[in-house]
């Protein structure tokens, strides 16, 4: 089920594709796809566009490029996962990465395409969005999932996301916090 990690590159975590965290049997995963693969229910996101009047392909042809995933859940997560173009990412890369443009940054701004915009519990059939731009994700949720717009990263608890799933946490040190906090007083 997806275990194999891909050599990440920094052309990889480019806008079109973003880093989500994955929460699936107890494990914490890291994952980069294309923005549109983090919506889950492309059902819930085609009704809403059509019924506002605009074109949108057959939900057959769009759920082509996502291994003919309509719904993304617990049923369809182990297809996912394994589907071409859902790379699972090593965080050992993403806190070499922090590192190497930490003494750089001027603000989490800097580096904010090295962290997730998702949070994906499909333990617990949860979801959770905090980004800047594109689709509102969290809106388009499987009908028995909760769906919020939410920074997990500093909010959720140990027992949901532990500190030590967090790349960004360095010997104790909460990197994020110290960029957030560098950005607020610079």
């Amino acid at each position: 089920m997806g275990t194999k990690l891909v050599t990440a590159t920094l052309a990889m975590l480019e806008p079109d594709n973003v880093l989500a965290v994955i929460r699936y049997r107890g494990e914490i995963q890291y994952r980069l796809s294309d923005r549109e693969n983090w919506i889950l229910d492309w059902n819930k996101r085609r009704e809403e566009f059509v019924a506002a009047g605009h074109a949108m392909p057959e939900l057959r042809a769009m759920a082509q490029q996502r291994a003919g995933i309509a719904i993304l859940d617990r049923d369809t997560v182990e297809l996912f996962l394994d589907a071409p173009g859902v790379h699972r990412i090593d965080p050992g890369f993403l806190r070499k990465s922090l590192l190497e443009r930490f003494d750089s940054a001027q603000s989490w701004w800097d580096v904010e395409f090295l962290f997730p915009i998702a949070f994906v519990d499909f333990d617990n059939r949860r979801f959770a969005g905090f980004y800047q731009d594109g689709p509102r994700l969290e809106r388009y949720v499987p009908d028995d999932w909760e769906g919020e717009f939410a920074d997990f990263a500093n909010t959720y608890p140990e027992e949901l996301y532990p500190s030590a799933a967090k790349f960004w946490i360095v010997d104790g040190r909460d990197l994020l916090r110290e960029l957030i906090e560098r950005g607020r007083n610079g």
